[in-house]
């Protein structure tokens, strides 16, 4: 009787008639390099977009925890215009990093959950170390606030992608008028907008303040005005 051929290219019989796939050292060699190419061209990409999740994340939690702290201040001592610290301005700061800290203490911090505070009097300021690992920058005159992703983002800061610009600005500071705060004269903790338009063009590229320029201020504004996201036309990469 005639037998068939058992053998076939690109596999070995195993005797029943059923082919075993056999791959030569250099096709499985090329498959690994290809593998590792699309590996390599597509991780960074997945990295960053994780950095921008979790950068996301923290923004959305610290303007949440922080306002809920507010909220409480509010129901015990009235409206935020009425316990605002007066500590003067940048140019004339009249509180003492003490006098800041013992205001933060009394309105805010004993609602949050704190690691420490630790006090910079050459810098005129107070860093509040948070218990998800987010610190939190407040200037002795109080209404400038500074946010970074972590601690290793104080002495390595990079705006929009780990520090980031807030204001608390329930009255209108010294020297400055309702036009230029219109955007945070709010009783809450506002992502900075000082002298914003209102669009979002200028959160974008507004010369010094907007997201694109080097320690432009309006980054978390813009990742807040875009509903908490950092959407594919954001100017800082991360």
């Amino acid at each position: 009787a005639h037998h068939p051929d058992t053998k076939m290219q690109g596999g070995t019989s195993n005797g029943r008639g059923k082919m075993k796939i056999a791959f030569t050292l250099a096709e499985v060699l090329i498959t690994l390099g290809i593998i590792g190419i699309v590996a390599a061209m597509t991780m960074p990409t997945l990295m960053a977009n994780h950095r921008k999740k979790e950068t996301v994340t923290k923004l959305k939690k610290f303007y949440s925890v922080v306002n809920q702290a507010i909220g409480m201040s509010v129901a015990e001592y009235g409206e935020a215009s009425g316990w605002a610290a007066d500590c003067g301005t940048f140019a004339n700061t009249t509180c003492t990093t003490d006098e800041a800290v013992e205001w933060f203490n009394k309105y805010i911090g004993k609602h949050l959950e704190i690691i420490k505070i630790e006090k910079s009097d050459e810098n005129r300021c107070f860093y509040v170390y948070l218990k998800d690992g987010s610190v939190w920058r407040i200037a002795n005159y109080i209404y400038d606030m500074g946010f970074f992703t972590d601690k290793k983002a104080i002495t390595n800061p990079k705006s929009g992608v780990n520090s980031f610009g807030f204001r608390f600005n329930p009255v209108i500071p010294t020297g400055q008028t309702i036009e230029q705060n219109r955007y945070t004269l709010k009783p809450t903790i506002e992502p900075y907008a000082h002298t914003w338009n209102g669009t979002r063009d200028e959160l974008l590229n507004k010369p010094t303040y907007g997201c694109k320029f080097p320690g432009g201020s309006y980054c978390a504004k813009l990742i807040q005005y875009d509903g908490w996201q950092i959407k594919d036309d954001y100017p800082v990469k991360f």
